[in-house]
């Protein structure tokens, strides 16, 4: 019960309407004001606070005049990327790339282990040779003692 209404203020004032009007205004301009302690106090915190605002749009436009300068404008298609046989002239035009890419293949050939002639473990038979007169047999016969 320690608020006191207008009515009251002024019994207590003596009936004095200015100071009780005065009063009011005060108070009224208190609740306004909030966390600040006057009014000068909010509008020098409100005119500090436009001009950071102002400063951070402007900082916020130059850097999408920026990222539009990056892009490309629209309706342009980007650059298509290389297709593979361009790639390889480009790899095959540069030295390095290819001694790179040499090195690497004879590396991984080498490592590896010779393939098998046959699966399985059976040997490889050589086409049989089927002397066709008497002649040719005697020819084979002596090639083979010979040898």
């Amino acid at each position: 019960m320690n608020e006191m209404t207008e009515k009251d203020n002024l019994t207590a004032n003596g009936g004095n309407a200015a100071d009780s009007a005065e009063a009011a205004k005060e108070n009224t301009a208190a609740a306004a004001t909030g966390k600040f302690k006057d009014v000068q106090t909010l509008l020098k915190a409100y005119s500090e606070l436009e001009a950071e605002f102002t400063r951070r749009s402007q900082r916020l436009k130059e850097l999408e005049k920026g990222n539009k300068a990056q892009t490309p404008p629209d309706g342009a298609e980007p650059s298509p990327s290389p297709t593979e046989e361009e790639l390889i002239s480009l790899a095959l035009s540069d030295e390095k790339v290819r001694g790179a890419v040499i090195g690497d293949y004879l590396k991984s050939v080498s490592e590896k282990k010779g393939v098998p002639l046959t699966a399985g473990g059976g040997g490889v038979a050589a086409p049989r040779v089927a002397p066709k007169s008497v002649k040719d047999a005697g020819k084979l016969a002596m090639e083979f003692l010979k040898k």
